[in-house]
């Protein structure tokens, strides 16, 4: 990146030296806690209170399948309730090829926080905020024998103009190793969430299939 730096030319002319000099404005200093909220940037927090939002799933995959390893994910619920947080949400279809959904709990500390630690009988997940962003980091290690329905796995991504081979090559991957990241926005809420969030918490992970 290129920056380039304009100098200041001032030239006189002849006949006017004996005209006063023009003094420069004095700058006036910012107040300091202006100046202070001018230089801090918002602090990232992974949200203290219940919301719901719109979120995206990515399986960890090879530069060749990576468009196919990107999910949508229509609703992604954090819970707080006494000090501790519930992440929910439903795998996509298109990856598990049914109906499996993911529950992991942790306690948070008091106050804004940046990380917070999750677990549950499926699996580990570590959340971590970043502006608006949480992107929590999961390991899964008992959602039983995936994918679920190989054929709900090329359906899906005929609708989503992905190749279907290359789905069910990401599937099978994350059947092998189950792990992954979802992702969140707190500033899209879902479309179920009434624009103010407000989801729900369960005990454990659990699937069910079709």
């Amino acid at each position: 990146m290129r920056i380039f730096l304009s100098g200041l030319v001032v030239s006189s002319l002849a006949g006017c030296a004996t005209s006063d000099p023009v003094q420069p404005e004095t700058s006036q200093p910012l107040d300091p806690e202006v100046e202070q909220a001018v230089v801090q940037p918002a602090s990232s927090q992974v949200p203290s209170s219940s919301g719901s939002w719109v979120g995206h799933y990515v399986v960890p995959s090879s530069p060749a399948l990576a468009s196919a390893a990107n999910f949508a994910v229509p609703e992604v619920k954090w819970t707080v309730l006494a000090n501790v947080a519930t992440l929910h949400y439903d795998l996509p279809v298109g990856l598990v090829g049914g109906n499996v959904s993911v529950t992991l709990n942790g306690p948070m500390t008091s106050g804004g926080v940046t990380t917070v630690q999750l677990t549950t009988g499926s699996g580990t997940g570590s959340c971590t905020a970043a502006g608006t962003i949480v992107t929590c980091s999961e390991v899964f290690g008992n959602l039983g024998a995936l994918p679920v329905n190989t054929t709900i796995v090329q359906t899906t991504a005929s609708q989503d103009n992905i190749a279907p081979a290359a789905r069910v090559a990401v599937a099978n991957l994350f059947g092998v190793d189950p792990i992954g990241t979802v992702t969140f926005d707190v500033s899209q809420p879902s479309a179920d969430s009434g624009g103010h969030g407000g989801g729900h918490g369960g005990g454990g992970g659990g699937h069910g299939h079709d």
